[in-house]
């Protein structure tokens, strides 16, 4: 072994396996700082210093494939081939995710169902009172507390040692008159008003006929409502603010106008729209969703992705 190359082994084993600063390996070798940081660079072009980044079960060139594809600000896949269900998995990178990219004294408008409710679970305890989350619909008929937007909010805010919004109202009612009187309400409008303003939203999506989809556990659809999702082949509900068909178009329009909650176009004017998604039954209303510019972030699982990169 010639000198030079003796040199650049021993300073890129002081550097890389004793975790010694440039500094402190130009203080023991007599050499300079810059001398010790050429030589470092030297030894990976040489080949003495191989630095090997491990990419199982992170997809860096899938993330960007779909983040160009969909125009989208970013995207977090998870691998949900071991550990816990898939949809735990996904609702723990999004709890995460919003750690480390909510901002103090941001508004954040929350979604309902049962991935969602999961992601308070997995958000580490914090302290920013100036956080506030507020739900973008009302509550769901019959499904667990847990699954409405009210719920999910008031958790999140507990957890993250910020506040929270009730918006007190059905998410669905029978006609449009009944909408009107309920919006009236000074504390329901101060609510939907400040979820439009929000900086974030974060939310899932459903397959309005999948088999087991929330909307038709929530028992606030009526049978009516469903055969009327079927005939417009409305394959994504985001929400229950907006229904789309299988061509990303808006459908079932008479559906959405008697939620309460913000609306459609208050939903899409939000900057960062988080979406919190996973399972097979659910490719084809994700794709939709992101079409129609429903999705600024997307956190999902590998085979989704997949799917959406095809």
């Amino acid at each position: 072994m010639d000198m030079q190359r003796r040199t650049m082994t021993m300073i890129s084993k002081l550097y890389y396996e004793e975790n010694m600063t440039q500094q402190q390996i130009a203080k023991q070798t007599g050499l300079s700082r810059m001398k010790v940081s050429r030589i470092l660079q030297k030894a990976k072009e040489e080949g003495i210093v191989r630095i090997i980044i491990d990419y199982s079960g992170v997809y860096p060139e899938l993330e960007q494939d779909i983040k160009g594809k969909y125009k989208l600000k970013d995207v977090v896949i998870v691998d949900t081939s071991i550990g816990n269900s898939s949809k735990e998995q996904v609702a723990s990178a999004a709890a995460y995710y919003l750690e480390r990219h909510l901002e103090s004294g941001s508004t954040v408008a929350v979604g309902w169902g049962s991935t969602m409710r999961l992601i308070p679970d997995y958000i580490q305890k914090m302290d920013d009172p100036e956080l506030l989350f507020s739900p973008i619909i009302g509550g769901h008929g019959q499904s667990e507390l847990d699954m409405h937007a009210t719920t999910i909010a008031s958790n999140l805010a507990k957890k993250t040692g910020g506040r929270s919004l009730s918006l007190i109202a059905p998410a669905l009612v029978k006609n449009k008159e009944e909408k009107t009187f309920l919006s009236d309400d000074n504390q329901v409008k101060r609510v939907i008003e400040r979820t439009s303003q929000a900086e974030y939203a974060v939310f899932s999506l459903g397959n309005p006929l999948a088999k087991d989809s929330s909307i038709k556990k929530s028992g606030y659809i009526s049978e009516a409502d469903l055969r009327q999702l079927e005939k417009e082949d409305a394959i994504c509900d985001v929400v229950s603010v907006v229904f789309l068909d299988k061509n990303s178009q808006i459908c079932c329009e008479n559906i959405t106008e008697r939620c309460i909650g913000i609306t459609e176009e208050q939903l899409k004017k939000i900057p960062n729209k988080i979406c919190v998604v996973e399972s097979r039954e659910k490719y084809d209303s994700v794709r939709s969703a992101l079409e129609a510019g429903y999705i600024d972030i997307l956190v999902t699982d590998q085979d989704t992705a997949e799917y959406l990169s095809k």
